[in-house]
């Protein structure tokens, strides 16, 4: 089971001990396919999930700064105005006080790239960077142009 999906389990078993007027973790946990001790710490709140932890202590904004930012983000978007990795950058930096890694807009995009939608926020492959200098298209060019006066 990959990780979003045992998130979600585990969110509808929680959902169900909550209407439970006795909650009985054993059955509920046999009934989802769930360890009972997860399923018990989780819903006494005695641990949260991998990705909240590492909001917490690794990450540099909280899940909703994070949330906050893609909604702005969307908000430009929508708005025909994209904002660029500089931008995002400027804009973490300002809802956390203090600066960001250099690598943090890769690291955000990467993490919601189902979720925005800013077209500037994609890098340009180095190959592709490397092929659109001028010299190169303008040597393509008259090769072009020789080849049509030639046939």
């Amino acid at each position: 089971m990959d990780y979003a999906t045992k998130e979600a389990t585990i969110a509808l078993a929680i959902e169900d001990l909550t209407k439970q007027a006795v909650p009985n973790l054993a059955s509920t946990a046999a009934r989802f396919q769930l360890d009972h001790m997860t399923l018990t710490r989780r819903f006494k709140h005695t641990t949260q999930s991998q990705r909240v932890a590492r909001s917490e202590s690794q990450q540099c904004l909280s899940l909703a700064q994070e949330e906050a930012l893609i909604s702005y983000i969307t908000s430009l978007t929508e708005r025909s105005m994209p904002p660029t990795s500089q931008i995002v950058q400027n804009l973490a930096e300002e809802i956390r006080g203090k600066p960001v890694n250099k690598n943090w807009v890769a690291g955000f995009t990467r993490r919601y790239q189902d979720r925005i939608l800013g077209v500037h926020l994609r890098t340009i492959d180095n190959k592709r960077v490397k092929a659109d200098n001028p010299l190169g298209l303008e040597a393509f060019y008259k090769l072009v142009c020789i080849y049509i006066l030639f046939y």
